[in-house]
């Protein structure tokens, strides 16, 4: 009786295999200052635990990108994401590379490109600085005065150029609602109603009122 032998070879587990999807990513027109997120998705297909070494931007890259760091582990068949934010400090084409490093035996470095352009923010018809520069010169000029007897009457003067600074500072930091409120309270202190009291007086405060309620306007205060 003849015998064949055949060479069996167990058959070995599959390794840890990185998937990256996408691999590259552009967040189109955003507005400067404002902020933008996407997600890339990191899955392991294999059959081992994929270990996720790193991510990090290329030095060449631009620095309005961030991510969050993700996990370190990834189980076989699941998938993790790595947040990414985009926030263009400035109009015109912005672009990284972020390196995702992992212990895929045949893929360690995976790049994923990413892109966007900034875009010039909302001109408003009448800025905070507008109202502080008729403010100023309309004190100067002493037709803007502060409504109180004696020394109290530059402090509410100060305490109402205050609010309205305090309203950009608000606004650039994108608390329009807050900046709302703060405007709001600073038109009711030249509206020339007597309640609440009026910090300011003059031929100067309803044009100051007028232009605090504009600018209200323009963001869209309700």
């Amino acid at each position: 009786m003849m015998i064949f032998e055949f060479g069996l070879t167990a058959p070995a587990l599959a390794d840890q295999d990185i998937e990256v999807d996408p691999l590259a990513l552009n967040f189109g027109n955003v507005e400067v200052g404002a902020t933008a997120t996407n997600v890339i998705t990191v899955s392991n297909v294999g059959m081992q635990f994929l270990t996720i070494m790193g991510a990090e931007f290329q030095a060449s890259g631009d620095t309005e990108f961030s991510f969050t760091p993700p996990v370190s582990w990834v189980a076989p068949g699941t998938s993790v994401d790595i947040n990414i934010a985009f926030t263009p400090s400035s109009e015109g084409t912005f672009a990284a590379v972020l390196v995702i490093t992992s212990d895929d035996p045949d893929e360690e470095l995976v790049e994923v490109i990413l892109s966007g352009e900034g875009k010039g923010g909302v001109t408003l018809p009448v800025s905070v600085d507008d109202i502080l520069a008729f403010f100023d010169a309309s004190v100067a000029d002493g037709t803007l005065i502060g409504n109180s007897p004696g020394k109290s009457a530059d402090g509410r003067k100060k305490a109402l150029r205050n609010m309205i600074k305090a309203a950009d500072d608000l606004i650039e930091d994108g608390y329009v609602a807050d900046a709302c409120q703060q405007l709001l309270n600073a038109y009711q202190r030249c509206d020339g109603l007597p309640r609440p009291p009026e910090f300011v007086t003059g031929p100067a405060a309803p044009t100051l009122a007028g232009m605090i309620l504009d600018l209200m306007a323009s963001l869209g205060c309700e």
